[in-house]
């Protein structure tokens, strides 16, 4: 997948922009404040409905203006040709069209466009809290097991329905039927992960090898719930507890990923730089898989790229994207023409340099 053209207007300092981005490396430059994470930010704003910067969408909308619009056309190895739109108003009211038609699911517009974003705080992947490396596993499965996200969404249902229950000390024949509905979505639920992890697992491996190679890193899929014990009858005994805390205590909403390197847990013994390394690694490697697996590319957005890596590391990570393949849409505050980061030929078709001042863009040709 791949975009051939975007249109930004009304988004933050984004008055009106246009770009055809080439297939390969699309690398943005200019001073901080000008613009360039903005574009990625509508990028992913057209790709998942939301922002990766914040929660309130009304500071997206540019001042002055009513609402902001991103439209993109792109190049799906699957469906071909498609066009995506979103409109966002002032009102709160968002519109989203696919090939020109109003479409009301963003899992639709999700599935057609497979993202990884690389953000300057990417090391959280591997220090941060569960919840993250929850969602980096969620959004892997779904695109290489698309019926995955129904079998998600309705166990997290089932399990808000439970947790009302648990709020109005409901007895345990009251939520037997829950109880039993709960443990047979988290053991669908569970077997898809586990099925991810498993088959990403070599990818890992050779990406870090190549980015890391002083790191050997271990992943291990912790489920939510003791191994050892059915989650059925867990569900059950724990009932006093759960109606105290009004919430299911067990299950894949509690699972994490557990990265270990000899033997004890990479989050106390990795450098922040080395953090950055194995996360780059666990997304490059998704898109890798989903190359592998499906035979689809993915788009990468990447704020600040080349910030902290020395020359090497540098040339191995752009070396290894275009080994797996996809567009890449990367920001740099350098200018790469002089400042050594990894351009090497930007009037070519597989890699672009655009400048970015006062929230507008201009393509650099080589000279």
């Amino acid at each position: 997948m791949r975009f051939t053209h975007l249109e930004i207007a009304g988004f933050r300092n984004l008055t009106s922009v246009a770009l055809d981005p080439v297939p390969g490396l699309n690398l943005f430059f200019g001073d901080n404040g000008a613009g360039k994470t903005a574009l990625l930010e509508a990028v992913h704003v057209l790709c998942r409905g939301r922002s990766f910067r914040t929660q309130k969408s009304h500071g997206l909308i540019q001042q002055g203006q009513d609402r902001l619009i991103v439209r993109g056309t792109l190049e799906d190895e699957l469906r071909g040709r498609t066009t995506l739109a979103i409109s966002r108003a002032r009102s709160a009211k968002t519109e989203l069209r696919l090939n020109g038609r109003a479409e009301r699911r963003l899992s639709e517009i999700a599935r057609l466009t497979p993202l990884q974003v690389m953000l300057p705080d990417i090391g959280e992947l591997v220090f941060g809290g569960p919840a993250r490396r929850r969602s980096w596993l969620d959004w892997g499965t779904f695109h290489v097991k698309p019926d995955y996200l129904v079998r998600l969404r309705d166990y997290l249902r089932a399990v808000r329905q439970r947790n009302v229950l648990l709020k109005e000390i409901a007895s345990k024949a009251d939520l037997g039927p829950w109880n039993e509905e709960v443990a047979r979505l988290a053991e669908e639920v569970t077997r898809d992960r586990q099925d991810y992890l498993y088959r990403l697992t070599p990818h890992v491996s050779r990406i870090l090898g190549v980015l890391a190679p002083e790191l050997e890193v271990t992943i291990r899929y912790q489920q939510g719930w003791p191994e050892d014990k059915d989650l059925h009858k867990l569900l059950g005994e724990a009932h006093g507890r759960e109606v105290k805390y009004g919430a299911t205590l067990w299950g894949p909403q509690r699972a994490d990923v557990q990265l270990r390197t000899s033997g004890t847990s990479a989050a106390t013994v990795l450098s922040r730089g080395q953090g950055k390394m194995v996360a780059s690694a666990l997304q490059m490697a998704q898109a890798s898989l989903l190359v592998d697996q499906a035979r689809r590319s993915t788009l990468f957005l990447i704020d600040d790229a080349g910030a902290e890596l020395d020359a090497a590391h540098n040339a191995r990570f752009f070396d290894l994207l275009a080994q797996i393949g996809g567009q890449i849409l990367a920001t740099t505050s350098r200018d790469p023409r002089t400042d050594g980061l990894r351009v090497q030929s930007a009037g070519s078709s597989e890699e672009a340099v655009f400048h970015v001042e006062h929230g507008s863009l201009t393509r650099i040709l080589n000279e």
